[in-house]
């Protein structure tokens, strides 16, 4: 998962493995031990893209927990402006379960 580009700039092609599904949902992040809220912007089989309050670095292993979905193992790829890059850390058969179930809550409730 890139780095997203610079607020005001052009970014280039989209070199990113798994298409995306944009939403606004609701969770939790889990990092050395404490809760805190987060919000799901996109998500796609790789990762999810996060709104998020505090410092994070790439490299951090985090837990992500949105209602319904249960929990998601990853790390973070990238954290800049209140947002942050995670990488799940599960098979790609799972992750694309995480999405498809994201999807359908974003778009049917």
């Amino acid at each position: 998962m890139p780095t997203p580009p610079e607020p005001g700039r052009a970014s280039g092609p989209d070199l990113r493995e798994h298409p995306r599904a944009e939403l606004l949902m609701a969770g939790r992040l889990l990092c050395g031990g404490r809760w805190i809220s987060c919000r799901v912007v996109n998500v796609s089989a790789g990762g999810a893209r996060l709104k998020i309050e505090g410092d994070y670095r790439p490299g951090q292993d985090l837990v992500l927990e949105l209602p319904v979905c249960g929990r998601y193992s990853g790390v973070a790829v990238w954290a800049r402006g209140g947002e942050l890059g995670l990488k799940f850390a599960c098979g790609p058969e799972q992750s694309a379960e995480l999405t498809e179930a994201l999807i359908g809550l974003a778009t049917y409730g």
